[in-house]
């Protein structure tokens, strides 16, 4: 194997494979980087951890093919800290890369490609193309109540659907619940899928978005990623890019019935000055409960908090409510975070007794987004 590519676009493939690769893994093999000749001109990077894998395409002179795997941390800090310009690499008979670039030189140890583990293939899947600020976006109101307890793989992931005209995330961690949808459109319209993605693929796919959102297709086309399944995985396709995740084979709860249908008591408050007063009275809360009571009186919201240690803290929001006056009591981080994933200015508290879930909904969201969050006893 020999070949000449651009510092940059080496580090480019490598900064999008590296982190999968699983450096505790028992298996040597999967803490390095796969490194493939594709044709003449392009160089394939792959890591897997067998529940997650990663491929990216990056342009390259391939003088000679072949395949061969590096240690992928090693690999990346090298490429990283090289000169800008031309690198060389060139697989020694020993199983060995060697590799220059202007007056720098390395001689680093590589094990056979051929025992690296093969990654899934979508094979004649169809990809449904959608865009890419959309799953971002539903992401981002999700991800904050999804459990990350490996030992309840129905809770740790994300429930991801289309029914061709709406593509969904909800999550849940057993004490809170939120839902997010948006409309789709052109491609992504006739596809209906269901799955529920494990937490660390969920955060994979976030970095993978992350990294093209904002961009553009041809010409002012919204930028889109390609989404299948098959054989028990998931994968999201953009360009020169391919995540797969292993799917959990779980049964996720059934979320409508845990969203109330009908709430006594609606609370409209601004998001801002609610989320600073929740900040300053969590202050003072029970370290291991975090509780802050709620009073909701016409026009005023009470938080109170108080813990025998540190002291106590009220303060009142002002908000538009009309009905009697109920007192309950929340986790304020819980509160914290669902108001955190928004960005509107109103949101509207519907909320029933005091043993009841609250729901928490944008003011004015052509959009549909919905955050449970069951009470606590103060």
């Amino acid at each position: 194997m020999e070949l000449t590519i651009d510092k940059q676009q080496f580090l480019r493939g490598l900064a999008r494979t590296h982190g999968v690769a699983d450096r505790k893994s028992s298996m040597h093999i999967l803490s390095n980087v796969l490194l493939t000749a594709e044709g003449p001109n392009r160089l394939r990077l792959s890591a897997t951890d067998l529940y997650l894998g990663v491929t990216a395409l990056v342009p390259a002179d391939i003088k000679k093919g072949g395949t061969i795997a590096v240690a992928a941390r090693t690999l990346f800090d090298i490429v990283k800290n090289l000169p800008d310009g031309e690198v060389s690499w060139k697989l020694s008979d020993s199983h060995a890369v060697e590799l220059s670039c202007g007056k720098v030189r390395y001689r680093i140890p590589a094990m056979p490609g051929e025992d690296f583990p093969p990654l899934p293939n979508p094979g004649d899947a169809d990809f449904a193309h959608l865009d890419v600020g959309v799953l971002a976006e539903l992401i981002s109101l999700t991800q904050y109540s999804m459990s990350h307890d490996d030992t309840r793989p129905h809770l740790a992931g994300t429930l991801f659907e289309g029914d061709g005209k709406v593509v969904r995330m909800v999550t849940t961690d057993g004490h809170r619940l939120s839902k997010a949808e948006r409309k789709i459109s052109g491609k992504g319209s006739m596809m209906n899928f269901s799955m529920l993605v494990p937490h660390k693929g969920i955060s994979e796919l976030k970095r993978l978005l992350d990294d093209v959102k904002g961009g553009k297709g041809k010409g002012d086309e919204p930028s889109t990623i390609g989404v299948a399944t098959a054989g028990g995985n998931a994968f999201f396709l953009r360009d020169d890019l391919c995540l797969n995740v292993k799917l959990a084979d779980e049964n996720f709860p059934p979320y409508d019935k845990v969203i109330p249908s009908k709430q006594s008591r609606t609370v409209i408050a601004a998001r801002g000055p609610l989320v600073e007063a929740l900040r300053r009275i969590s202050l003072v809360a029970n370290d291991k409960s975090g509780g802050v009571q709620l009073t909701i009186e016409p026009g005023v919201l009470r938080l109170q908090s108080q813990n025998p240690e540190v002291g106590e803290g009220s303060e009142e929001v002002d908000v538009d409510y009309a009905g009697d006056e109920l007192r309950i009591g929340f986790n304020a981080r819980y509160l914290l975070d669902a108001l955190s994933a928004l960005t509107h200015d109103e949101i509207a508290i519907e909320l029933s007794g005091e043993r009841d879930p609250g729901v928490l909904k944008p003011v004015g969201d052509n959009s549909d987004f919905i955050g449970v969050i069951m009470p606590m006893r103060i």
